[in-house]
């Protein structure tokens, strides 16, 4: 049943992106007076055809994309009556236009989108530490568990996804200032050291590298796998875990550390269970994640459910001020993937960031499965991210495109077709190189071994 959500999401996330890209373009060149021979959602065979006007209207076989055909004398002879409605003869202002008009097609689909989702209300947390781990780079910095997140280097924060891509615009700094609160209200700002953070930085686990976790995690265990080293043990859910190899255990993440730096050996726990203390002989399982191998007992911990309860709320506003939220959250996403693009240029950060297709595919099918509020969001993302893709000054993208029509509006003269059609091979070149990059990182995610 999920395969089948996982698709349909898949293809309606790419059929409304791409309506609403090329729509971009189309509307602002039939303003400026351009006409449109075809109007295709997906490349290739045309499934369904129908005229409207001038233009062809179509959806074709491939999905992963579309285009406008606008009257060009470039690629097809024009007669004179029609020289005025083809593309190459407009000012570059209007050839400007249009090939912006796709992107900001997108940019205005998010904004909409993301302003529409926090009028409706979101389901969030607050940005609270649930868990700071023992001798983690947060603790070390003075952050407890308990401290509400006010500010990041400045910029406020509403809830724990604020927080995080905040910090995310943090990365390549030596240290972030964070204004946190105490249970008791009291206010002090604490200087976070970044240096440890490396290429692993950009992703998902960039907090819990610091020592960061909005989860009140228990040393009570929560959850046992059946047939694993803490099953066959003995383990129970429900046991108080209290020291491990003798030494006492303060939070939950203490554990996984030691068995990683034990590499298989086998630990002695201590327990207790209801009025019971008692010592329990866990051999890890070894298991391999990514090149080192480290142990595994399959228990999980248990959350204080009292606390998370009270670090949930949903985050809503008025619609003047959802359309201000969602601005300046799309704005900080957006700084935040040419901070990305930037590193990965100078090595600075690992280029499996990149996604393709099945990443986007896997990811649509998750949020669609869990409402949908969570796929508009997902859409809103993906949204942007087609904006700012396309913006980029690469040939065959509209960021080359407009590139070219910048400096025929400085030069009053248009680009050499020779000229054009060098970069057009270069920018092809890049993008070829770029998906198959893309594809790669996707069947290494997900293909097994």
């Amino acid at each position: 049943m999920h395969i089948l959500i996982t698709i349909a999401a898949f293809i309606v996330t790419l059929g409304i992106l791409v309506t609403i890209h090329e729509y971009g373009h189309y509307w602002v060149a039939r303003r400026c007076g351009i006409k449109v021979l075809t109007f295709s959602v997906g490349f290739g065979k045309p499934l369904l055809t129908w005229q409207r006007g001038d233009t062809q209207w179509q959806i074709a076989m491939i999905p992963l994309g579309g285009y406008v055909k606008m009257l060009d004398e470039r690629e097809a002879p024009v007669s004179d009556a029609e020289r005025s409605v083809a593309f190459n003869n407009q000012h570059p202002l209007k050839k400007m236009g249009v090939v912006a008009a796709g992107p900001l097609a997108n940019l205005l689909l998010a904004i909409v989108l993301t302003a529409g989702v926090y009028a409706y209300g979101v389901q969030t947390i607050k940005p609270v530490l649930g868990l700071v781990s023992a001798d983690s780079v947060a603790a070390r910095a003075g952050l407890q568990a308990g401290n509400e997140v006010l500010t990041v280097d400045g910029e406020p924060v509403s809830s724990w996804d604020a927080f995080f891509l905040e910090m995310l615009g943090t990365i390549g700094q030596d240290t972030a200032m964070l204004e946190v609160a105490s249970g008791s209200g009291a206010r002090r700002v604490v200087t976070l050291p970044l240096d440890s953070l490396g290429k692993s930085a950009f992703g998902p686990g960039m907090l819990g590298l610091l020592g960061m976790s909005p989860y009140p995690l228990t040393l009570t265990v929560g959850d046992i796998a059946p047939g694993q080293p803490a099953d066959r043990a003995g383990l129970k859910v429900g046991d108080r875990l209290l020291a491990l190899d003798g030494k006492p255990l303060s939070d939950w993440t203490q554990i996984p550390r030691a068995l990683a730096a034990g590499q298989g050996k086998k630990v002695d726990l201590l327990v207790a269970r209801q009025s019971q203390q008692f010592t329990l002989h866990v051999q890890p399982t070894l298991v391999t994640q990514g090149d080192v191998r480290i142990g595994k007992i399959g228990v999980g911990p248990a959350v204080d459910e009292a606390r998370w309860q009270a670090q949930r709320f949903t985050e809503q506003y008025g619609a003047v001020d959802a359309i201000g939220v969602a601005v300046h959250k799309l704005w900080a996403q957006t700084r935040i993937t040419f901070l990305a693009f930037g590193h990965m240029f100078t090595g600075r950060a690992p280029l499996d960031q990149i996604s393709g297709p099945l990443t986007i595919a896997k990811f649509a099918g998750d949020s669609a499965s869990l409402g949908l509020v969570a796929f508009i969001q997902f859409l809103s993302v993906i949204s942007l991210s087609l904006a700012v893709l396309n913006l980029l000054p690469v040939p065959v993208l509209d960021g080359g495109h407009l590139m070219y029509h910048t400096a025929e509006l400085l030069t009053g003269r248009p680009v050499p077709a020779r000229i054009e059609e060098i970069g057009q091979r270069v920018g092809l070149a890049l993008l070829l190189g770029l998906m198959a990059l893309a594809l790669f990182n996707d069947f290494h995610r997900f293909l097994p071994g």
